[in-house]
């Protein structure tokens, strides 16, 4: 039985050069054997050669067109009457037990055509990256420690001896009396010394305090306003890229739309070149 090419074919003509009876032709819409001229490869090799390398197991025995080993390697001598075929010859019908050594070219898919840029099945749009903003944070501040109120000192200087000594906040009390260490000189501590005392630091604290929350208030707000900025940003440039992403889907399909479809079978000319 001759070989025959089913409509399965995918045009790669990867069967063509290796037919040796030359039997293998484009035709109208896929390749075709001539079965004048097929031998089933007997004579050649102990299997059929556009078989092996078809991709796409088209290659196929015609149920058609039976015919012995017998009338397939008259063909042969027939075709090739400069070959001498000996009686051990090659054939798929006693494989394995012609020329040693002799076994089937393992099948490798040619590479098949570039699916149509117009075809929207073919190929998957690429989602655009998630935007991942980065790790933007608050500078480290080191707020400087307060002190308690009551762990301050004073240097007071003796009306008496003219020397001076440290005397902790907490001595400045209204009425309390503080003792000079050189001189042991007493000092009544009146209101008006207790008050401006009491007011500084009270004043200083109020203010240190103050100005610590409105910095920290006016750093979180400065850095929620700036991850906001680049969020937006974000989006008119994932925006733009998927603008210019159609743009090039619809270049694509411009340039699909002008040529024939890959696969698309070419009609040969006559062997004198006309029509």
């Amino acid at each position: 039985m001759a070989t025959m090419i089913t409509n399965d074919c995918i045009n790669c003509g990867a069967c063509e050069p290796e037919c040796p009876n030359n039997a293998i032709s484009q035709g109208d819409p896929v390749y075709v054997i001539d079965p004048l001229l097929c031998t089933e490869c007997v004579g050649f090799h102990d299997y059929e050669a556009c078989a092996a390398v078809c991709p796409v197991d088209c290659c196929v025995t015609d149920p058609n067109n039976i015919e012995t080993e017998e009338a397939l390697i008259a063909r042969a001598r027939t075709l090739h009457p400069e070959t001498q075929f000996a009686d051990n010859f090659e054939s798929r019908f006693r494989k394995g037990q012609g020329k040693e050594g002799t076994e089937a070219p393992k099948k490798e898919a040619p590479a098949r055509p570039a699916p149509s840029a117009a075809a929207p099945a073919a190929a998957a749009s690429p989602e655009p990256a998630a935007f991942a903003t980065p790790g933007y944070g608050e500078a480290e501040v080191n707020f400087v420690p307060l002190p308690d109120i009551d762990s301050w000192s004073i240097s007071v200087r003796c009306f008496k001896c003219h020397k001076t000594h440290v005397e902790s906040v907490r001595s400045f009390m209204i009425g309390n009396v503080i003792f000079c260490p050189h001189c042991n000189q007493s000092m009544v501590v009146r209101d008006n010394l207790n008050f401006h005392i009491r007011t500084l630091l009270k004043d200083s604290y109020d203010k240190w305090e103050r100005e610590q929350t409105e910095f920290t208030d006016k750093t979180e707000k400065e850095l929620a306003q700036f991850v906001e900025r680049r969020a937006r940003e974000a989006q008119a440039f994932e925006a733009h890229q998927q603008r210019e992403l159609a743009k090039i889907r619809e270049q694509l399909d411009a340039i699909g739309e002008t040529y024939d479809a890959p696969g698309k079978p070419i009609r040969k000319g006559s062997r004198f070149g006309w029509g």
